[in-house]
Parts: structure tokens; sequence; C-alpha cells
């Protein structure tokens, strides 16, 4: 699987046409700058950027913290757009396309993370960054090097905040709710962005992971909420990720949220863009971070001053936010343009600071090869020939196949079998073909729908099964039970019905978390099926025919009644533009699923605290670290079409002194009659009675492996837990190794309560006296670190 990801992505980069230059944004060919150092090649960027800066006058570095940069004609630079998304591929929003233009629309992070594959998703952000710089080189010819609005060679992605709380809206953009996960996935996918595989000098675009630091709703309040979160949670659970995509992945931008945080060293609640603890003290002292350019969020640096009130004036607002070292000012408001030159006249901003700003900015301008001959960066050739590709099309569809979870399958009702007479496919997002792209979505040349997918399938393999079809509800809100009695009439004629249920963005998205949604005067909790979807499954599940439950979403759903009556129920979250295609290969079982959920699913919302509380320990706790009640569906939990049996659990040696490491060795098998493949994780639990100074949590994802376990047949994974993987975070923030007992458990989930199955478990004895993983020589500094202590 492995070398067919690198082949396919390498035939992606050597799809070359022969060499069509884009005219670039800076002209460093013509006189008098081609003689400057900001031009010359020969010069390292750091150099260039700060012969570039120097040459600029005040004015001119104040017109370059704006997003919507002005040109500098006597200096040869055009005006330069930095405002872009990529989360799932090229995003399309604000951009001005030629209408021939089409690219890959992959599947939402939420479901990219379900794959637990880390080289499946580097290779999906390497074709996203491929097609991005396409898709600027294109733009430049079309507009005479001018750039436009998304398509820059920067993009705010990946969204690596921590999934939280299962009502907020943006869930979908996340990798999920834990700390490892999220910081291995996020890592995989920046490196796929920046880099060409063997480039060093030049990247192929910057990335700007999001939204620094501790932010995950409410999202309807967030210009003006402020989280309020103690030093351990700061450091255990929301900073994790961004630490990785700084010190392991090397993120040349980050951008911060729009809402504030309260923790010690932040005592005044300072907005993300104005605080000066998580960007100067976190971002660059800490994670040594001096030459990220750091970006605002849409409006972010407004908002310090018209909805935060943390000062009075715009004035104000500019000069905080850049003292905070907020670079970028993103949006219209342009509250930097139009105020820092007052600010300096005021002696609230020193012109340093501003030059330091302007200095990171041009900095990663430079490695991008903006100002450098066409011929010398090898993506300037990029064009029409990199977009929507066949290898990216097959990726697309895998990624997809790979993302699915099979969360339910009495009697072993999937797959599907070819000898079926009739089936029915009805519910609100079968037909749909524009839910399955979710958010920030590019333009896809062909949207496979769920019907599209599951006919071509059937066509192809010549099938004479009928397929019925019956849309049931308006759209996914589904507030009136319509005409349920003539679906029920349709599986009364089908040897099987699917249903193709779940969400869509009018119930979850950016700006609005999810809300409730009624089936008519009979009240549904905010988690379940909107409106009366979940009495349309009931109308056909009463048929007392075969059911199966498609979920298309992006945030978890809480179906106890559909999990408990169902025969099988396939969660394929937003799965991307070929997502239908790859929904009937699964199905139909020339695939079997092997995703895993990213997230926890509660049974109600009766089990959550309130949104606006970020202590994730606080009963019944946050995530399934800290979660104490008994989920619907457990974090890292998934079926195959296999019949996977975990056999064995290794630890060697099973007593280490504070700091030293330990093998784990998990095996599995597989006597079911597919291949499958099995995501093994293993779990760390450390001593519960540490400290009373903070909670720990119960169990610590620490390393997972999906590996294909062929039917029959057996498979393992080996695992170092090295001092990192088996310390705690402490009060101070700290990571710290305790001595004590701890259990280790080989899994295919997170052991939570009620879910004891499909787990071994052994014990580690750690000895000596408590250390900061910093005193542990060899220590990773960070999860996906490669540079130790």
């Amino acid at each position: 699987m492995v070398g067919y990801l690198l082949a396919l992505v390498t035939a992606v980069l050597l799809l070359s046409a022969l060499p069509s230059y884009a005219k670039p944004s800076v002209d460093c060919h013509s006189q008098p700058q081609a003689g400057y150092d900001y031009c010359n090649t020969k010069l390292s960027a750091a150099d260039r950027a700060t012969d570039l800066v120097k040459r600029m006058t005040l004015d001119e570095q104040i017109q370059q913290t704006w997003t919507i940069a002005p040109a500098i004609p006597r200096l040869g630079m055009m005006d330069y757009n930095w405002r872009s998304n990529c989360l799932h591929g090229w995003a399309a929003s604000g951009g001005h396309w030629d209408s021939s233009q089409k690219w890959t629309v992959f599947p939402t992070p939420i479901a990219l993370a379900a794959s637990f594959n880390l080289t499946l998703v580097e290779a999906v952000a390497a074709v996203t960054s491929d097609e991005g710089r396409a898709l600027h080189n294109l733009n430049l010819q079309r507009f005479n090097g001018s750039s436009v609005e998304a398509a820059g060679l920067n993009c705010f992605s990946p969204n690596v905040n921590l999934y939280r709380d299962p009502r907020w809206g943006r869930g979908m953009e996340t990798f999920g709710e834990d700390p490892y996960l999220v910081a291995l996935v996020g890592v995989a996918y920046t490196n796929g962005l920046q880099q060409e595989y063997g480039n060093e000098k030049y990247m192929k675009v910057v990335a700007c992971p999001k939204h620094y630091v501790v932010h995950s709703g409410p999202d309807q309040d967030r210009a003006h909420f402020t989280a309020n979160t103690s030093l351990h949670d700061f450091y255990d659970t929301y900073v994790v990720s961004f630490k990785s995509q700084i010190m392991a992945a090397h993120a040349g931008q980050v951008m911060p949220a729009y809402s504030g945080v309260y923790t010690t060293g932040s005592e005044d609640g300072a907005p993300d863009c104005a605080n000066k603890f998580i960007l100067k003290k976190v971002l660059r002292e800490d994670f040594g971070g001096y030459n990220v350019s750091v970006c605002s969020d849409n409006g972010g640096v407004a908002m310090v001053y018209a909805t935060h009130h943390f000062v009075k004036t715009a004035e104000e607002a500019a000069a905080v936010s850049m003292n905070a070292t907020t670079d970028l000012d993103l949006g219209h408001d342009a509250i930097y343009s139009k105020n820092l030159g007052q600010a300096v006249k005021d002696s609230l901003v020193d012109p340093k600071t501003i030059a330091d700003s302007v200095w990171r900015n041009m900095y990663w301008r430079m490695r991008l090869g903006d100002f450098d001959p066409e011929s010398m960066v090898p993506y300037q050739s990029y064009g029409a020939s990199h977009l929507n590709t066949d290898q990216s099309k097959s990726l697309n569809e895998m990624s997809a196949r790979q993302s699915f979870v099979l969360l339910k399958n009495e009697k072993n009702t999937l797959p599907l079998s070819l000898s079926h007479h009739r089936l029915a496919l009805m519910g609100p997002s079968a037909a749909s073909t524009s839910t399955p792209l979710g958010n920030y979505e590019g333009v896809a040349d062909t949207v496979v729908s769920v019907s599209q997918g599951i006919r071509n399938y059937l066509m192809a393999e010549e099938s004479h099964i009928e397929l019925a079809e019956f849309q049931g509800c308006s759209d996914t809100s589904c507030t009136k039970k319509d005409d349920f009695a003539e679906g029920v009439k349709i599986a009364e004629q089908a040897d099987l019905t699917i249903m193709v249920m779940g969400l869509s963005g009018h119930q979850e998205g950016e700006g609005h978390d999810r809300s409730t949604v009624d089936c008519g005067s009979e009240k549904v909790d905010t988690l379940a099926l909107p409106g009366c979807q979940t009495d349309f499954v009931k109308a056909i599940v009463a048929v007392g025919r075969p059911v199966i439950l498609v979920l298309m979403n992006g945030g978890p759903l809480s179906i106890p009644w559909a999990a408990a009556n169902v025969d099988a129920i396939l969660e394929v979250w937003y799965p991307g533009a070929l997502g239908g295609s790859a929904i009937a290969e699964v199905l139909f079982g020339r695939f079997s699923p092997g995703g895993r959920m990213p997230m926890t699913t509660v049974t109600s919302t009766a089990e959550l605290p309130n949104v606006t509380d970020y202590d994730m320990a606080k009963a019944p706790g946050r995530t399934y670290k800290y979660y104490t009640g008994e989920p619907l569906f457990p974090f890292g939990f998934g079926l195959t079409y296999g019949e996977i049996s975990y056999d064995s659990v290794t630890a060697d040696p099973t007593s280490i002194q504070v700091c030293k490491s330990v093998t784990v060795e998990v095996s599995v098998s597989n006597s079911g009659h597919m291949d499958a493949d099995e995501v093994i994780q293993v779990y760390v639990a450390p001593p519960q009675n540490m400290s009373k100074a903070f909670t720990p949590p119960l169990y610590t994802l620490r390393g997972f492996s999906r590996v294909p376990v062929a039917k029959g047949g057996k498979a393992s994974a080996s695992f170092t837990l090295d001092a990192l993987a088996l310390s705690v975070v402490n009060e101070d923030g700290a990571d710290v190794v305790y001595p004590g007992m701890y259990t280790i458990y080989g899994a295919g989930h997170a052991p939570t309560p009620g879910t004891k199955s499909a787990m071994k478990q052994v014990q580690l004895t750690i000895t000596g006296t408590a250390s900061p993983v910093s005193q542990c020589n060899g220590a990773p500094k960070c999860i996906g670190c490669k540079d130790t202590y």
C-alpha cells in the first residue's frame, strides 16, 4: 500500500507539460532590481528578505502587512493576495476561476483522519499542493502576473484544532479529538503541502495551520468569546498539534483564532491576534517559530477592538496585534494598512517591529521562488496538465474508501450480493451531488452521488438488480413526515433498503454549531439525525426487511435507536467528489472498510458539559481521554468484513527506569473469509494517583498502524514507547515521566467503559524519580519530531 501510494504521487508529480512558465509576480530581470541582493539567487532566503525589507519605505512595509498586498513597481513587485484555503483539495471560495478549470475535491479532513493512514494523508496533500501551484500559475498567466484571491501560494490549512465538543460546527474540518492523532495527521498533511520529495530549496506552497490555539466553539460567538483553560489542559490538549506543526512539520505560517484565551501567562484574556503569551512566548520562544509568519483570520485584527473590546480604537488594535507579532492582517478592513502609520507616530509601535513582520512574510515568498527565474523553480511549469489527472482521481477514490467506518454489520448483512433482485435506495443525501463535498470545496468536473455510484457499479458488473429510489425528505433538515408511506411500499417490494441519511451544511459549518432540528412538534436531540430522519428510518425498519444505514456527515451522530435496530451502519463522512463510486465498491464488497472513528460518539447531548466549558476532565469528561461514561461508538472503533481477533500484546521489558523506552508488539488474526485492514492501536493508561494538582487522562493513544490482514492470516505491529509517549502533562504544563504501574493496551479502539472487546493488555512498571521529558536524553521534543533532547 505504501509503495503504491508513493508511486501514485510520483506519477502525479512527473506529469509536467513542456515548460510554459507563468508570468512571475516579481520582476527580478529588469534593472535596477536585477542587481539588488534580494534578486540574487545565490544568497539565502533570509539574507534576500533582509535586503528587500531594507529597500522598502515604512509606508511600503506597512502596506505589505495586509493580505491584499499592493504592488511596489520600483522594486519590481506586483500585487500579491495571501488568501487561499486547501483543507481537502484547493478551495474555490473567493477565487476568479476560468470555467474550464476543474480539480480534485477529496474527502473532508475528518474523513482523512478516519483512514488512520499517514502515507495516504500526505499523498492527498501533495496532490492538493500540485493543483494549487497549477491554479496559481494559470491565474498569473490570466491576470498578467497579478495575484488574485484563492490562488496565492500559501493556504490556510490544515485545521489542527481539537474536536473537543461534537456540537462544534467545524468538526468536519479537523482531524478529530485526539492530540496524538491530530498532531501526526497534521504533520503528514503539512509535509505533503509544503515540499516536493527531494526538493529542499523551494516549497510548493506554505501551509498555515489554524486556528491557534484554544478554539473549538461556540462558533457563532467566536468573535467575542474567550476560552478559560488550565495550563495542564493547554499543554495536554490544545497546543499539542500546533507544537508539532512548528517543530516537526516546520509550517511556514500560523493563523490565530478569533477567540481569546485565559490561562496562566495570559491573565488578560487577550484575543489570540493580540495575545503575546501564545504568540511571542509559546509559538516563537518555546516552539522556535521565530520565522513563522502569523496571519490573522478574516477580520481578526478588527475584532480586537470591535467585538472583543480589548482596546478602544482601530489604531490600538493594530498596535497590540503587531506588538504581539501578528504579521499579516487578513480582511477588507485593512486595519494595519490604515492605522499602523499613525501608531508609529504615536509611539505605540516601533518601526523595527513592522520591519520584522514584513521580513517574515517576505522570507516565505523567497522560499516559494517568487523572486527567482521561472526556469529555476520546478513548480513554475505546473499547469492544466496537473489538474484532475487520472492519478489524482484514483487517489481521491482510494482516500474515500479508506475513510469509511463500518459501525455495525449484523448477520453479515454487508457486503451485498449481486444475486439480489431489487434494492431500494432512500434518503435526502442518496442522490445529492452537493452534500458529499463538505465545505471549503473546490470545483470538481464530476460529482458522483451514492445513487449514481451504485448504478455505475451495477452496470459495470452487468448486474440485473433493479434499483428503486425514494428521497423521503426534501433535504437533511427533514422537518415533516411528508410521504414516508410511499417509501414503505417501495421497501416492501425490495430485498433490502439502503438509507443515506445524515447532515449537510445546513446543520453544521463555519459560523454555526449543531442546533436542534425538531420533527414537527416532536423534540429531537441536537446530535441526533435531524428532524424526522429517525422516524423515516423507523418506518422502513418496521417493514421487516434488512436496512443498511449509510451516514453522510462531518460531526458524529448520536443514533442509539438506529444502532440497536438497523442491520448495518456505514459511516462515509462527506466523501468528496468520487465518494459515490467508493461507497458502491464497499457496499458490494470489492473492498473491505477499514476506517476508524477519530472521535467519541456519545448517546445524547445530556452527556456533555456546556460547550463553553474548556475543562477537559470536568464530569463526565471530554474526549475518550477523560470521558467516564459509556459511548455509543468509542474513539478508534471500526469493523471490517473480516473477523479480527487481538491475540497478544507484549512489552519488552516489563519494568524500566524513568526516561527509558519500551517496545510493544501487538498481534492480530483474521478468521473471516475476506482480506481486511486492521488499525492496531496502542493506548497507555497512567497511574491515577500521581498528583492531586491535576487530573491525568484515563488513557492516551500512543501508537497506531493500519496493517493488511489476509483471510485466515495473521499480522503484527511493533511500537517503541519513549519517554514522551510514557509522560503525563503536569499542572504547570510540563511533560513528566512518573514512576508507577502503567497499563498498555493493544486494541481496536479506545478502552472506554463497556467496550472491553478487541483488545489485550500488559502491565509496565516504571521506577525511579519523576523526571521532565526535557531531561530525558534522546526523547523527542514533540509528537512527530525527529529532534531530541
